[in-house]
């Protein structure tokens, strides 16, 4: 770029100039990035490896999870009868695949008018519902509302031999 050319008008000048300038600007926004960049993996020399494992940690307790899920629910529809099929709450994995994070299982909570049956199927309610070892708020209410329904039964059967 030549000033002195008496050939070349201002504005053309600045043209130039606004162009070197923003050339310029550009070399030192890359500088910048790849110093950045620079610095970034200096503080984090074993960013693969940390990823992976993070990934399969994640990954794992998102399996483990599926797994404890389904036997709950598995075990509570195999102790009693049920009304529906077992239903799943699904999240989505780090790998895409959907893995169960909770569930439910529809009781058939009918009770009999023979004082016996319904004896019989509150006692097979409470067990269904505390067959778990761990058990969730609604296992809990379903066993204390069985064993409360049994009782109930009993102090009528009293009441009405008396």
């Amino acid at each position: 770029m030549e000033l002195n050319s008496y050939g070349q008008s201002p504005s053309t000048i600045y043209q130039q100039l606004a162009q070197k300038r923003t050339e310029l600007a550009n070399i030192d926004k890359k500088e910048i990035e790849k110093s950045e960049a620079d610095n970034y993996d200096k503080t984090n020399p074993s960013n693969e490896k940390f990823d992976e494992q993070d990934y399969q940690r994640v990954l794992n307790k998102f399996k483990t999870l599926d797994n404890e899920v389904k036997i709950h629910e598995e075990t509570h529809a195999s102790s009693a009868n049920t009304t529906a099929p077992i239903q799943y709450n699904y999240q989505m994995g780090p790998d895409g695949k959907l893995y169960a994070n909770g569930g439910s299982v529809r009781f058939d909570t009918s009770i009999p008018e023979d004082e016996a049956s319904a004896n019989v199927k509150l006692e097979e309610l409470k067990d269904a519902s505390s067959a778990v070892d761990e058990l969730s708020n609604a296992d809990a209410q379903i066993a204390r509302t069985a064993n409360l329904n049994k009782l109930l039964l009993q102090r009528q059967g009293e009441s009405y031999e008396n």
